[in-house]
């Protein structure tokens, strides 16, 4: 198996995300993984999933176990942050490096070439993603693997309702409260359904508007990940009210497998990766297309089997087959260069 790295972009615990799931995956399936976390930690190497160990020291993980672990297992970079493509180079010497490719924002652009030029894979988690690297760099192998629905999310035990969850029907959007949200949407949503409470559940990011005129719309925070199951088991229904933006056109929205995966109606603004999820989910293309279907979602009875089918639909994109195809990029990338037979 291999010692798969992957270098300092944010802390374990912020945001259970793309990142950790994949980590986890992969320790799961053999591999030695290795995640360098942000923040400082009380020891120098904690295994925090089975085969994942978490180090902040990077100085000192090379020198004491890099150097032996090197010795009988090739070393794997998995990267998704293209600036750090010097840094992991000189630091960790790799036998092989893939670009996981999960976002387009603007101001990482002007590194990417040169990390597309050092790495021997490429991952894009949605095809636009996909098209686009493959149309500018037609030479290097690339794969889609989406994200996926965190297995936990599915069967949960039925909970009270959580006690800052308001009373009567709730629509929800969980994720980044940040500026790719279309705030004027939710803000036109909540207006046009005064006795429905809308709820956001996710850390702010960057600047974003204030909701206090509006007595419906309430702004509960970051949640811990195995708490969501929780609240979306009293949801009615949930949203992905984006922007279209260069970041959200070619994002494959983690929050819409994990709502599937609870069975809860799903409502979006018509992003290209939500549209592939149709009939599962629901996808609108202006404010008021939107806030219409939301309306019919909130009171038209729907039938049963749609809500299994989203469950279903979940489970055929859980986590579990996306570390497996990370597992066959991986094996298949060392193989191209020799490593494995």
């Amino acid at each position: 198996m291999a010692i798969i790295i992957y270098p300092k972009t944010m802390n374990w615990t912020f945001m259970k995300q793309r990142p950790q799931q994949l980590m986890t995956e992969l320790g799961a399936r053999g591999h030695h993984v290795f995640f360098e976390n942000l923040a400082p930690m009380t020891s120098r190497l904690a295994e925090i999933e089975p085969g994942v160990h978490l180090f902040t020291d990077h100085h000192a993980f090379v020198k004491r176990h890099l150097a032996k672990l090197r010795k009988d297992h090739p070393v794997v970079v998995w990267t998704t942050w293209a600036k750090q493509r010097t840094r992991l180079l000189a630091l960790y010497d790799p036998d092989a490096v893939i670009y996981d490719c999960c976002d387009e924002f603007p101001h990482w652009a002007r590194y990417e070439h040169r990390m597309v030029e050092s790495s021997d894979h490429l991952v894009a988690t949605a095809e636009t993603i996909r098209t686009r690297l493959s149309l500018a760099y037609p030479e290097k192998p690339i794969t889609l693997i989406p994200n996926g629905a965190d297995s936990s999310m599915f069967d949960a035990d039925s909970v009270p309702r959580p006690h800052d969850l308001p009373s009567g029907p709730v629509v929800a959007y969980i994720g980044a409260w940040a500026y790719w949200v279309d705030h004027e949407l939710f803000a036109k949503s909540a207006e046009r359904y005064p006795s429905v409470q809308f709820v956001s559940i996710g850390a702010p990011y960057g600047d974003i508007p204030g909701y206090k005129s509006l007595p419906n719309v309430h702004i509960l925070g970051e949640k811990p990940h195995h708490e969501l199951k929780w609240y979306l088991q009293h949801i009615d229904v949930a949203v992905i009210p984006f922007l279209y933006h260069p970041i959200t056109l070619a994002t494959n929205p983690v929050k819409a497998y994990e709502y599937m995966a609870t069975g809860v109606k799903v409502l979006s603004t018509a992003l290209p990766e939500c549209i592939h999820m149709e009939p599962h989910v629901t996808t609108a293309t202006t404010h008021e297309d939107f806030i219409t279907k939301l309306g019919k979602m909130l009171n038209e009875p729907e039938d049963p089997s749609a809500r299994l089918a989203r469950i279903a639909y979940a489970r055929e994109n859980r986590w579990t087959q996306r570390g497996e195809a990370a597992d066959f990029v991986i094996r298949q990338t060392l193989a191209a260069k020799g490593i494995y037979e």
